[in-house]
């Protein structure tokens, strides 16, 4: 008997919780917006004349020079939020596909909508032209990736075969 008492209250509170989350609420305090999207798209800005692979020298945190061979220019990404406003302020990390490395491994979006992970060192580069069996570590595309906390990623890649292709007409220059 006594659980048939309960029932029936628990059903008759249930009915008036429902009834009440039911009412209208144009009267009452509006409801806030949802919170803008953080997710951001990151896009390479790609120079005009193209990322070319040179020999540069270095001073490594020894003191010590040495050479290696650098992707110029820098690469650089524009961030930007669904409504195409800058993403000033969010945080951008760079990764490589090994072999390599980059300057910052992380950089924050500046007032212009810009990170860049500055110089950017490649290993390994593939002798051009590129032999039929090439080196085992040679890898002719490598690339740099920008990820975002959220949202979506951009890439650079860049052609790494040593020295780099000279078009016939200016070859024939002097």
């Amino acid at each position: 008997m006594l659980h048939r008492i309960v029932s029936r209250s628990v059903v008759a509170f249930a009915a008036v919780g429902l009834l009440a989350s039911c009412e209208d609420n144009t009267t009452g305090t509006p409801l806030t917006p949802p919170p803008p999207s953080t997710a951001v798209d990151v896009v390479e800005v790609a120079p005009e004349a193209g990322y070319t692979v040179e020999q540069v020298s270095i001073t490594l945190p020894s003191g010590t020079d040495t050479t290696v061979y650098a992707v110029t220019p820098d690469p650089v990404f524009e961030v930007t939020f669904p409504d195409g406003s800058a993403a000033v302020g969010q945080i951008i990390n760079f990764n490589v596909n090994l072999p390599g490395f980059v300057a910052q491994s992380r950089d924050t979006v500046d007032a212009e909508g810009l990170v860049s992970p500055g110089r950017w060192v490649v290993a390994n580069v593939c002798p051009n032209p590129l032999p039929v069996d090439p080196p085992v570590f040679c890898r002719p595309t490598q690339r740099v990736i920008a990820a975002p906390a959220s949202g979506r990623t951009g890439t650079v890649d860049v052609h790494t075969q040593f020295p780099a292709d000279v078009p016939a007409g200016l070859r024939a220059s002097r």
